[in-house]
């Protein structure tokens, strides 16, 4: 017969009391709690260390994140990576394939000072252009660029070029390699136009081009036909051109550089026309006082351009000579002309330079040291220009004229420019291409000598 379960239960209980009141019980069961406790403290610390861990690993993320954002400019696509740093761009993670968005705004105002004949104050957008730009399987770019000043379409770059470095081949159109000047971007030129002699460059042509470079020089080779402009429906045959630039830089470094280069372009006309004329480096205006006007009877033009430059911190040195022959039939004389610059330019701000890229032979973007945007006074430079152009040879009376120009940069940040421009004009007696403009009263417009004074607000992206 089993005892009822009470009678158990009080048993076990009794046997247990008696068991702990005994002292030897007693002390091993306060030794199991203390180890026990032991074991508990040893956790509590260990859950301690990983929490510590844990943060210490979320925290690297984050900062690895805000990283990642501040230098790609924007969020992650996964496969593309977006950046919007400067324009939008997309990558591929292998390299392969990249898309590039960007474009430039430039506005002008222009007062004219006249002196024999009108000019005509005002304002225009100087360039409002956007770009697509991309590379495909690493080698192939492409860019198409179009500028949409004066309330009309224009197309500027058009190609395709295939890259085996440092090795190049363009097709489409492109500007050609000529002119140190005109192979700089209007974005970072010192004056708000080009000088006098950029009448005879080249500039925009339909053709292909073979560059190759090192380190401190390059030599380009191109030739090419007509521009986009030309005449489709003239069933006569076009022109083509061969036009080849070398340059070499003897010393190269972040602020200390000397470029040393040279042209050459030959165009057979075809009995196509030919003309030369110049604004007076100043865009508002559409005069043009040095003009040939149309040159009959010319079979063949012959460029050549020499161009040296230096950086020494933050003074600069440039200037070029660009002269031009052309040949013409029926027993006429052959044409020179010619044209020159030369300028200097001084940053004001600390730290400030001229970018020169010496695997181009060209200038590129000026990064303030102390950008606007950042609370600094961005970059500050000082520039002044002495260039000339002559248009007057045999029977040719296009005229001569000499131009003394000021300017004042502000680059607030490294996108952001501000430019004033006095410039002082002294045409000769045959420049007189603005002879419909005279001033009342007055029975020529030879010796044309007006001031001008202009401004511009920049952008690009």
């Amino acid at each position: 017969m089993k005892p009822p379960r009470f009678f158990t239960g009080i048993l076990a209980a009794s046997i247990a009391g008696t068991l702990a009141a005994t002292p030897a019980f007693a002390q091993t069961t306060q030794e199991q709690l203390s180890q026990i406790l032991r074991q508990l403290e040893t956790q509590k610390q260990i859950i301690s260390s990983l929490s510590k861990e844990v943060e210490r690993l979320r925290n690297g993320q984050k900062k690895q994140a805000e990283k990642i954002a501040s230098s790609d400019g924007g969020p992650d696509g996964g496969d593309i990576k977006i950046s919007v740093k400067e324009g939008l761009k997309l990558k591929s993670r292998d390299g392969n394939f990249k898309f590039q968005l960007g474009g430039r705004i430039m506005t002008d105002y222009a007062h004219y000072e006249d002196d024999r004949s009108r000019l005509g104050d005002g304002t225009e957008f100087r360039r409002a252009r956007l770009f697509l730009a991309g590379t495909f399987y690493k080698n192939l770019d492409f860019k198409s660029q179009l500028d949409f000043a004066g309330n009309s379409v224009s197309v500027k770059d058009m190609y395709i070029r295939y890259n085996f470095m440092p090795n190049s081949l363009t097709f489409g159109n492109f500007k050609q390699p000529f002119s140190l000047e005109d192979q700089t971007s209007s974005k970072y030129i010192t004056f708000m136009e080009r000088a006098l002699p950029n009448a005879f460059s080249p500039g925009h042509l339909i053709g292909i081009g073979y560059n190759t470079h090192g380190e401190n020089w390059s030599f380009a080779l191109a030739g090419a036909g007509s521009s986009v402009t030309g005449d489709a429906d003239n069933e006569g045959d076009e022109g083509y051109s061969l036009t080849s630039r070398v340059h070499f830089a003897p010393l190269s470094e972040k602020a200390k550089n000397i470029h040393l280069g040279a042209a050459v372009s030959y165009r057979n006309l075809r009995n196509q026309t030919l003309r030369f004329r110049e604004r007076p480096e100043s865009h508002v205006t559409s005069v043009r006082f040095v003009d040939t006007g149309t040159i009959t009877n010319a079979t063949d033009q012959f460029l050549y351009g020499l161009e040296a430059a230096s950086v020494w911190g933050p003074f600069s040195l440039q200037g070029e000579y660009i002269g031009v022959n052309v040949t013409r039939d029926r027993g006429l004389s052959d044409l020179d002309f010619y044209g020159w610059y030369g300028f200097a330019s001084l940053f004001l701000t600390p730290g400030d330079h001229r970018s020169y890229n010496p695997k181009k032979g060209s200038f590129g973007r000026t990064k303030p040291k102390h950008s606007y945007a950042d609370g600094g006074l961005g970059a500050w430079e000082l520039a002044v220009r002495y260039s000339g152009v002559m248009l007057t040879d045999e029977d040719i009376l296009g005229g001569g004229e000499k131009n003394l120009t000021f300017g004042l940069n502000w680059y607030a940040t490294s996108h952001v420019r501000f430019m004033l421009n006095y410039i002082r004009v002294n045409n000769d007696n045959n420049a007189t291409g603005n002879a419909a403009n005279l001033l009342p009263q007055l029975a020529s417009a030879a010796d044309d000598d007006p001031q001008i004074i202009q401004l511009r607000a920049q952008i690009d992206f």
